[in-house]
């Protein structure tokens, strides 16, 4: 989460720096606009501010200096490309906007119905009025090239820009509206008429006080818990997401050619009660005391969480993520200096395991219930099968908590980044654990080798060219009837066609060692931090380590369920160099799979064509001067989740 988030702050680092301008003061909050349907926001009350604490970090002066120009310059292209949708949509690019803004400005994905999705767009304008008048003509020529037809709308004494737009390859037939309040300064746009309308409804007063975004019980909770904490009460950038409501916003503009296809993990995700996540948001600053970026997120989740529907019993998927908090964050004495990245979290694998079949079934089974309880029977009983209980000789010895760190290896190549997962086994359980991995493994699966290292059994993933059997195997599962064995050699066939397409781990070795199950992304990884765990060199005894900690502790770190520690200049210099070679679409880092599952082409088969052009992008020495050490706590409360983070000068 923590890996992820930090990625997505980076680049909407570089989005206001591409798209920043002069700004004047006298913000209006952007949740007193938005109506009470908006679904996801991204607010920002003073971007004068915004852009002078930007070009104060690392950063902003690394993007501002020359040498980045080329790549900076690509990338706004790149971007404009990404958003050209909503060019084609509103008539406007991140060009067009520049300089028009001079306060308060909110973006925000609203959904007016259930089968509706708009995005509305607010600025304030004070000073800018030319600007503003300008991108009006600029609007009025893109859509009317695109075909639309213009018109002007009355709505109590203002007037609308009215574009009557046509269906196109992206998007059916709609409207556009924009408007101009000179008097008020604020500039205002949807891709729907009735939510400018509703939007004007709430600047002329008109409207009901508990009607807008800022009365929305999650943002409230969520803005409130974030400003609790220690950090800026006004912070420069702001955002929310109610996540089932802005996923289905997203399912209604993707064209029905661009969805995936297969199951629906939306409807999974509301059927098994992951609604109780009614809001996720928080607070961005740059530049704030000793902080270069300074993050706070909270997750709005009140319980009691539903349980699964008929026909399961006393099931409750939202208890998959159970995240104890703890104040055992000493880290195994095998997690090396030479790591650039180490991720520790508190989570009750048992409680997962145990409440993961509704789940399951839905993925996989095709609105049919019983097919977890059944690959769970047949790994036990079935004649070819190991023979395994998997939760009373395997997962009932796991401990609650489990570490993550990742390393690379030089050169850099496709396959260089290097991941470790050590999940903590109860004390005196290692044996067990031992013995159910060598159970479960066994012989006869052709997909696993066992190895021997140092009096250690490890067992290994072949890689699939390796593998001389034609086609993956099938497991075989107790025969009901004709018709349900049918069933679920196809929903398993499934399974193996998805893990064919993407593995996550595709070379991964898995052994018990140092008290710790052991999972690594590649053999060679897991007998190097073993063989480094002779001669101990620990990362808690880092400098770089031990600063990260006290920053933590100064800010309320203590009884938490998550604690990270980044080496930003190392953790993203794999990506950095990949995209450099133009190797990105190719890679197997856990970054390049996100991108290219996001972006990539759903052809089976096809590499992503990487967007970027890196060939003029610097030394990556240069580059990372600007990224400091980084860090991040998390702690599970009555109503949720909240995190805490940042990342230090250099």
């Amino acid at each position: 989460m923590h890996r992820l988030a930090s990625r997505v702050l980076l680049g909407l680092a570089v989005f206001f720096v591409l798209s920043s301008a002069v700004w004047a003061q006298g913000p209006v909050p952007g949740e007193q606009l938005l109506p009470k349907c908006t679904k996801g926001a991204l607010l920002i009350d003073d971007v004068d501010q915004l852009d002078r604490q930007w070009n104060e970090t690392e950063l902003g002066k690394l993007m501002a200096d020359p040498v980045m120009e080329p790549f900076v310059r690509d990338l706004r292209r790149q971007l404009q490309e990404r958003l050209s949708r909503f060019r084609e949509r509103l008539g406007l690019s991140l060009d067009d906007v520049r300089g028009v803004p001079s306060g308060a400005l909110a973006v925000a994905m609203v959904q007016p119905a259930k089968d509706q999705a708009a995005v509305a767009l607010m600025m304030e304008v004070k000073g800018h009025l030319p600007q503003a008048r300008e991108l009006l003509t600029k609007v009025s020529a893109n859509l009317t090239k695109q075909g639309a037809t213009k018109a002007t709308h009355d709505f109590e004494g203002i007037s609308l820009l009215l574009f009557d737009v046509p269906a196109d390859r992206d998007f059916p037939a709609g409207q556009v509206a924009y408007v101009l309040l000179e008097d008020q300064s604020l500039l205002a746009a949807a891709d729907n008429l009735d939510v400018l309308k509703d939007m004007l409804r709430r600047k002329l007063g008109q409207a009901a006080a508990d009607d807008s975004l800022a009365s929305v019980p999650a943002f409230r909770q969520v803005m409130a818990r974030c400003r609790k904490h220690p950090g800026p009460a006004d912070s420069q950038i702001r955002w929310f997401l109610e996540p089932m409501g802005y996923a289905e916003c997203m399912h209604v503009l993707t064209p029905e050619k661009n969805r995936r296809k297969g199951t629906n993990l939306l409807d999974i995700f509301q059927k098994q009660g992951f609604y109780a996540v009614q809001g996720i948001g928080g607070c961005v600053d740059f530049h704030v005391d000793d902080y270069e970026i300074f993050h706070r997120t909270a997750f709005y989740a009140p319980g009691p969480y539903p349980k699964a529907p008929e026909p399961y019993k006393d099931i409750v998927p939202m208890d998959m993520i159970t995240l104890p908090n703890s104040r055992d964050h000493a880290l195994p004495p095998f997690v090396s200096n030479e790591l650039a990245t180490c991720t520790m979290v508190h989570w009750n694998i048992l409680k997962a395991f145990d409440n993961f079949g509704p789940t399951f079934d839905q993925i996989f089974g095709e609105n049919e219930t019983g097919i977890w309880q059944d690959v769970l029977d047949s790994l036990e009983h079935d004649e070819d099968g190991p023979k395994i209980n998997l939760r009373e000789e395997l997962i009932r010895y796991l401990d609650t908590r489990v570490t993550v760190v990742t390393d690379y290896i030089l050169p850099i190549t496709t396959t260089s980044e290097r991941l470790l997962v050590a999940v903590r086994i109860k004390p005196g359980d290692e044996a067990k654990v031992a013995a159910g991995l060598k159970k479960w493994f066994g012989e006869g699966d052709p997909t696993i080798r066992q190895r021997e290292f140092e009096g250690l059994d490890i067992w290994e993933t072949i890689e699939q060219e390796q593998m001389t059997m034609p086609n993956a195997p099938v497991i075989k599962l107790p025969e009901y009837t004709p018709e349900k064995t049918a069933r679920r050699e196809h929903v398993l066939r499934r399974g193996d066609e998805a893990a064919e397409e993407e593995v996550l781990l595709p070379h991964r070795a898995i052994t018990v060692a140092q008290g710790h199950l052991l999972i690594a992304s590649h053999y060679d990884f897991l007998t190097d931090v073993l063989k480094r765990a002779k001669t101990p060199d620990p990362l808690a005894a880092a400098m770089d380590y031990q600063l990260v900690g006290s920053h933590l502790t100064k800010l309320g770190a203590g009884d938490d369920c998550l604690r990270t520690f980044s080496r930003t200049d190392e953790e993203y210099r794999p990506t950095y160099e990949l995209i450099r070679m133009g190797k990105m679409p190719e890679a197997e880092t856990m970054f390049a799979r996100l991108i290219n599952g996001l972006f990539g082409p759903r052809e089976k088969g096809v590499v992503r064509k990487q967007a970027i052009d890196g060939s003029q992008m610097p030394d990556y020495q240069l580059v990372r001067r600007a990224l400091g050490p980084a860090g991040a706590f998390g702690r599970t409360e009555t109503d949720g989740w909240f995190v805490m983070g940042f990342m230090l000068k250099k």
